[in-house]
């Protein structure tokens, strides 16, 4: 992250960067996972926003532009490497990009064999993701945050797989998922570098299924949690910073920070153990800085821009006590087809009830 400074106006760039070193910026930073939505901003069909990654680009840009957020997020769909791996994936003209779910790759517990290593310099999906990161660096690395993505290597697999089918094999073939898993990661450790290395500043890694929601705590860590440190460790290595998300309920915060160690998590429930914000700001909030949490789709589609500030307000003043350690965002990603004024509205929340004193 570039150097920062305390002046009344910050860079994006710099005030993200300050937040995240737990210094108070000018303001709270602003910055809503708004992905796939950026395809409305130029008129471009979501399904060739999802496989161009120059026009993915331009969308992204324009709505920066547009709505003055202060981070790029560069995620295009959760099936971006399974795609890669083999796995069939549908593209429908207005919504998000999914694994074809009549047809997925590995079909028995003999099929996880036909996980073979990929150079994700060489692919076509994960490719476009690492031109999107230097596309937008190049454009404004400068001055806004460009943040990577990846799908953890058990996500992955649950792409290629099926999230059922891949759950009842961690107990029926845990030697053939370890196997896979393996391969999965060695991919991701390049992948990941590689976005640094096209100007990201940052990483996000999504371990969706270090949560209390979907898998016990014990058995995360055996089948995800030291594939995740080693990706980590490859995005430290090549200069960046370790973000991370996760917007299942319970989210094992103690486990993450064992193996991932990031400077933020992208978060939408409070923290394992937590039963509120409040107690999640209190025991969490000065040793990882929080991105989130309003819920993508009450803000995005239901609320007016005014109760969209509101809203931002509260979460603000939740997290007031964390020395400048919060980033204003949404739980996951702000919804594809959601109103855009709900974005500029949480920019003006930042704004108006985000500044330090």
């Amino acid at each position: 992250m570039a150097e920062t400074r305390k002046s009344e106006e910050m860079t994006s760039l710099e005030r993200i960067s300050t937040a995240l070193s737990y210094q108070k910026p000018d303001r709270v930073p602003v910055a809503p996972l708004l992905c796939g939505a950026s395809h409305r901003v130029l008129g471009i069909s979501y399904d060739t926003w999802s496989k161009d990654g120059a026009l993915a680009t331009k969308s992204l840009l324009a709505a920066q532009e547009l709505l003055g957020f202060d981070a790029f997020v560069t995620l295009v769909d959760l099936s971006v490497e399974a795609a890669d791996f083999g796995q069939k994936v549908i593209y429908p003209k207005s919504s998000t990009a999914y694994p074809d779910y009549n047809d997925y790759f590995i079909k028995n517990g003999d099929d996880y064999r036909k996980i073979v290593y990929v150079d994700p310099l060489k692919s076509q999906r994960m490719k476009s993701v690492i031109d999107i990161c230097h596309g937008l660096a190049q454009a404004r690395g400068h001055d806004t945050g460009v943040i990577g993505f990846i799908y953890g290597p058990l996500g992955v697999l649950s792409q290629i797989r099926g999230h059922e089918d891949l759950f009842k094999d961690l107990i029926r073939h845990p030697d053939r998922v370890l196997e896979a898993v393996e391969i999965i990661t060695q991919v991701l450790v390049e992948y990941a570098a590689a976005q640094i290395r096209a100007g990201a500043h940052s990483v996000c890694i999504d371990p969706l299924y270090s949560s209390a929601s979907i898998l016990k705590k014990e058995t995360w860590e055996k089948f995800e949690g030291p594939f995740c440190k080693r990706i980590a460790d490859s995005i430290r290595d090549a200069g960046g910073l370790v973000t991370m998300h996760n917007c299942g309920n319970g989210v094992y915060f103690d486990a993450i920070i064992k193996w991932i160690n990031p400077v933020a998590i992208s978060h939408a429930h409070p923290a394992y153990g937590c039963n509120s914000w409040e107690e999640h700001a209190a025991v969490w909030g000065n040793k990882v800085v929080s991105m989130g949490y309003a819920d993508p789709a009450t803000i995005g589609i239901e609320m007016t821009p005014d109760e969209v500030i509101e809203e931002c307000r509260k979460e603000i003043e939740i997290f007031s006590g964390t020395n400048g350690g919060f980033i204003l965002s949404t739980g996951c990603e702000f919804p594809p087809n959601g109103n855009l004024l709900s974005v500029t509205a949480m920019v003006k929340a930042g704004k108006v009830h985000g500044t330090y004193q």
